[in-house]
């Protein structure tokens, strides 16, 4: 089992000579220390909590941030707030919100990979005209069932909103939840039963982090209580060396794309994220065994332009690769080298005395000119100098010299109007 390098992380100890140190965070103030009688810390943590207004979902202002309590719950009187040994942590407001939690600092090497997990719930009941308000088994929304979720998950109640779980690490050392340093993992919506919060990966950047354990809640429900366990902190392998790669390394826009992602290091959970020039997400396949390096996924990219990809692993909130993949428009028709051409092309229901006619001019003894039937054979192809002489365009339906400029640009259009195949031969021998 791995080590666990925070200090009371399983909250048993020193709830009998606890402190009442805390951090207040004031809304819009500079934070300041205070010891407070209704926070009782357990060893080795101290309390801090977010105080005062506004609150951003509450646009009226009608209430605030408050200073929660904080105390020891234990297997007596209620064995379901404890999920191991005898105690676990309960941080609560009483018909009021908070946005609180414990921090820890702990020492360690730099460059160190660190990974913190916990386990929480929320015993989360509102209405005052709720009969079911003051069963402790009870939380709004979720009802007596154990209910777990993620946040930003869809379909959920404001009741099952209510709460949101989160672990974080400041890699520095720093001391402030709220400062842009600290690596938070998910938030999750858990509610009657212990489940693990979503945990969080970090490197060390110096000779300490701090650990932070944050409970938020949205509504001044009567009972709004968190109540927190087995917390870890522990060292993990190095953070993996990966590679991406992308076959064919320059492709085309609808060409299928094989990207390889080769590790020193087997890895799990993976997610290949691929994003469109225009923000959308991609559809992206596995394409091989997931045990073991190296990991392949496709996808076919659908709009020319910059796709970005990165490569994401469950737990760690950094991407451990990434790359840009420029996708060419594509190109049909892309010739081995340029050469003029020259397509005399024949309306609908013309017969065979106009091909006889075309050949009989001696055009094609001379010049070697495409003869065809099909406007899109005309048009088609890269080329620099492609020419169309089209007999009677009339019978075309539409205006077919408007069909070249909008479907095959650059071709030069020459109309050739011929009353009977004699007519047409005539022309040609004189061209």
């Amino acid at each position: 089992m791995a080590t666990n390098l925070l200090r009371n992380g399983d909250f048993e100890r020193g709830w009998e000579g606890t402190h009442h140190r805390c951090v207040v965070y004031p809304v819009g103030g500079t934070p300041y220390e205070r010891d407070a009688g209704e926070i009782a810390c357990p060893a080795g943590w101290t309390a801090w909590y977010r105080h005062g207004m506004p609150v951003e979902h509450d646009p009226q202002n009608t209430v605030g941030w408050a200073a929660p309590e904080i105390r020891p719950c234990g297997l007596i009187p209620d064995p379901v707030r404890v999920r191991s040994g005898q105690y676990g942590c309960l941080v609560f407001t009483f018909s009021r919100i908070h946005d609180a939690g414990l921090f820890q600092r702990v020492n360690v090497a730099p460059g160190t990979r660190l990974r913190l997990t916990a386990y929480a719930h929320a015993w989360s009941s509102g209405g005052w005209g709720d009969p079911n308000c003051d069963n402790p088994r009870y939380s709004a929304g979720a009802g007596t069932n154990p209910f777990y979720a993620e946040e930003g998950t869809t379909g959920l109640s404001d009741d099952l909103r209510n709460f949101t779980f989160r672990v974080g690490i400041d890699p520095t050392g720093g001391t402030s939840p709220y400062a842009p340093t600290v690596v938070w993992g998910k938030g999750a919506h858990i509610y009657n039963a212990y489940r693990p919060v979503p945990p969080v990966e970090v490197t060390a950047q110096g000779q300490t982090v701090t650990v932070f354990l944050r409970s938020r809640c949205l509504w001044p429900f009567k009972h709004n209580d968190a109540y927190w366990d087995d917390v870890v902190l522990e060292v993990v392998s190095p953070m993996p060396q990966v590679q991406l790669t992308a076959e064919p390394a320059s492709p085309e826009v609808g060409q299928t794309v094989r990207v390889t992602a080769q590790s020193d290091q087997p890895l799990t959970g993976l997610t290949l994220r691929v994003t469109g020039p225009d923000g959308t997400l991609l559809a992206v396949t596995p394409a091989g065994p997931d045990a073991s390096p190296p990991y392949r996924w496709n996808f076919i990219p659908q709009k020319a332009g910059d796709h970005s990809l990165a490569l994401l692993a469950e737990g760690m909130a950094t991407p451990l690769a990434q790359m840009t993949l420029i996708v060419r428009p594509r190109v049909w028709g892309l010739p081995r080298e340029q050469y003029e051409r020259t397509y005399v092309l024949l309306p609908p229901g013309a017969g065979v005395e106009w091909v006889r006619a075309i050949l009989e001019s001696g055009a094609w003894d001379r010049y070697r000119w495409t003869i065809g039937g099909s406007a899109d054979d005309a048009g088609i192809g890269a080329l620099l100098s492609k020419r169309v002489i089209a007999i009677n365009p009339q019978q075309w339906p539409g205006d077919l010299e408007a069909f070249f400029r909008q479907y095959y640009p650059g071709t030069r259009f020459v109309p050739l109007v011929a009353a009977t195949p004699e007519e047409l031969r005539r022309k040609l021998a004189q061209m």
